[in-house]
């Protein structure tokens, strides 16, 4: 399948390119080592040895790893998204178990009890703790975050004609889809806090991958960070006051309903407070 949703990273590949230094926390090493120990023999026992765990989606008890079938001998064209298989990692115990055995699959996350299932067409099905699975939304683009409560989940979605626009809405479990933001350009990569009150998303309508915050109304949306950046700043270096965008939602998590904390790429985490802006690199100590 083509992907559909062009990678708002790319905008900025100048700027990142020249902070990719690479400075990770200690602990988030640690926690991607141990995962890799966990995962890998597990995979293998479940799928066999040509099968790859190949991505994380989300935090802690819930979190959920997609399985690839086989690393492809040739490198895939950039508009390819690989299809995965599903299994559930428990961070705390680590323990691993299957979810969904068929390489269909672009996304998953934990939804409360539930699992949301994004295959390879755009149609996001919610698989309940009996088995049962029923259609939520169709035309989603991915980056799927679900809120604290398990009541509902963010998610880039797609237009319904042919270009590569791109808004960011709220669905919730009995399939409502309500549009969040719907600026020029890309709208993608939602998160939303633990109060479930504030959306925070990426956008470029500027020319910038940059922050922006809106509410779970759909109030309107106000750029956060990066604010009078222009593209052609970013070339030769990116300026200091530049904030780099997250590389998905899958790797965001809230220290609280203010702070939020992302993967801005090369393993460096990020801390970004959504009600200034103010934002700097979390590095951790040595511990």
């Amino acid at each position: 399948m083509k992907k559909l949703v062009l990678s708002i990273a790319a905008l900025t590949l100048a700027a990142t390119s020249a902070m990719a230094a690479e400075r990770m926390n200690p602990a988030d090493r640690r926690r991607i080592d141990k995962a890799r120990e966990r995962i890998v023999p597990a995979v293998a026992k479940e799928f066999g040895p040509k099968a790859r765990f190949v991505h994380l989606f989300g935090q802690g008890r819930n979190m959920m790893a997609g399985v690839l079938a086989e690393i492809p001998e040739q490198p895939q064209a950039t508009d390819d998204v690989p299809l995965l298989a599903i299994v559930q990692y428990d961070e705390p115990t680590g323990a691993v178990r299957v979810v969904a055995r068929e390489f269909k699959y672009r996304e998953a996350r934990a939804v409360g009890p539930s699992v949301a299932l994004l295959d390879g067409e755009g149609n996001l099905r919610l698989r309940e703790p009996n088995g049962r699975e029923r259609l939520l939304a169709q035309k989603v683009g991915g980056d799927l975050f679900p809120t604290a409560k398990g009541d509902a989940l963010v998610a880039t979605l797609m237009s319904n004609d042919e270009g590569h626009e791109t808004s960011v809405g709220i669905i919730d479990l009995n399939g409502r889809v309500k549009v969040l933001a719907d600026g020029p350009g890309i709208d993608a990569t939602p998160t939303i806090s633990p109060d479930g009150k504030t959306v925070v998303f990426v956008s470029a309508r500027t020319s910038v991958a940059s922050f922006y915050v809106t509410t779970v109304e759909g109030g309107e949306s106000k750029q956060l960070t990066n604010v009078g950046l222009e593209n052609y700043m970013l070339f030769g270096g990116a300026p200091a006051t530049f904030i780099p965008p997250p590389v998905s939602s899958h790797h965001m998590e809230w220290l609280n309903d203010d702070v939020l904390r992302y993967n801005a790429g090369g393993g460096e985490f990020w801390k970004i407070n959504v009600r200034t802006g103010q934002a700097a690199p979390d590095l951790g100590g040595a511990q």
